[in-house]
């Protein structure tokens, strides 16, 4: 039998389908969340590493957020499961002064503000009892954009040294701050972190931004701030339809439209929940058509909503 050239390109074309559908349901992830878990950070954080989440999202900011109680969950959970520092992504932020307890500052209040930065890094890898840091946030803007570029180039030296993998910013809400910050920077943000509710618009034009610059855009207050949806009888009817909690539609419909979710369950059986959901995702499954997440889209309140390429029938 005789194989054409239009069979043999028709069939690798399909391949390439396959395996970029592959990549792309591997990149899907849920990050667990570890701000406001006080003195039971580590054993949430080691439950939610045992139950399969593998992305962990914390800060150098004893005022929300146990750093240390993360370092010691996560090492205690990949030492039980066999996982190496390599299974594990670690993000974390550095928090400017007018965020952190003045009377728990994990750094120098009164050394310049770029030698602050270093010193927070120095505790970020201390507290999380690691070498490197996955992903390093700027947890919001600073007093100017002189100062934000201060914090930007020494994150920047961070990357040139390999202490730190990425860098990206958080609490950005006006899509001319992203940008300014994006052309101006000689490494580009890999993550803009945002509340996702209805006052920022539900970040519109940043979310479009950063998927037209390979910028991932993380979500977090993803529930608590909107509970509206996850009520509406439409959407109850889909998760009957669908066999999803409101939790993991909520997760599922966001992961869809091109986010990645922070989760900060501190229930176990939650946590199952949300990991049997992410394998479902993983193992190819489409929950959503285009016209769905459009509708559901509508029902949540985005305004101007356009499905990106990479965001059909997820």
């Amino acid at each position: 039998m005789l194989i054409t050239k239009s069979f043999f390109l028709a069939a690798l074309t399909f391949l390439l389908h396959l395996l970029l559908a592959k990549a792309s349901s591997l990149s899907t992830s849920l990050k667990y969340g570890t701000a406001w878990k006080k003195e039971a950070t580590s054993d949430l954080v080691y439950n939610a590493v045992k139950a399969g989440f593998r992305h962990i999202d914390t800060a150098c900011q004893p005022k929300h957020y146990n750093e240390a109680g993360v370092g010691e969950g996560w090492t205690k959970a990949a030492q039980e499961l066999g996982l190496s520092r390599e299974n594990i992504s670690l993000q974390t932020k550095f928090t400017s002064l007018n965020g952190q307890d003045p009377n728990r500052i994990p750094y120098d209040k009164d050394a310049p503000l770029a030698e602050r930065v270093r010193q927070s890094l120095e505790k970020s890898l201390e507290n999380l009892q690691t070498d490197y840091i996955d992903s390093l946030v700027m947890h919001g803007m600073e007093n100017s954009w002189e100062d934000n570029f201060i914090v930007w180039r020494v994150f920047e030296s961070f990357v040139d040294e390999g202490r730190v993998r990425q860098i990206g910013i958080s609490n950005f809400y006006e899509a001319d701050a992203v940008k300014y910050l994006f052309e101006n920077a000689r490494i580009k943000p890999a993550v803009v972190q945002n509340r996702f509710y209805k006052d920022s618009g539900y970040d519109t034009e940043i979310r479009s931004f950063c998927r037209d610059n390979g910028i991932e855009y993380q979500s977090f207050w993803t529930l608590g701030a909107n509970r509206h949806f996850l009520r509406n009888a439409e959407v109850a009817d889909f998760c009957r339809e669908k066999q999803l909690t409101p939790e993991t539609f909520m997760y599922a419909f966001v992961m869809a439209i091109g986010i990645t979710p922070l989760d900060g369950t501190t229930n176990q059986d939650h946590m199952v929940e949300d990991m049997a959901l992410l394998q479902r995702l993983r193992d190819g499954e489409v929950l959503f058509t285009t016209e769905e997440l459009t509708k559901f889209a509508g029902i949540l309140g985005i305004p101007n909503f356009e499905m990106g390429e990479e965001e059909e029938e997820l």
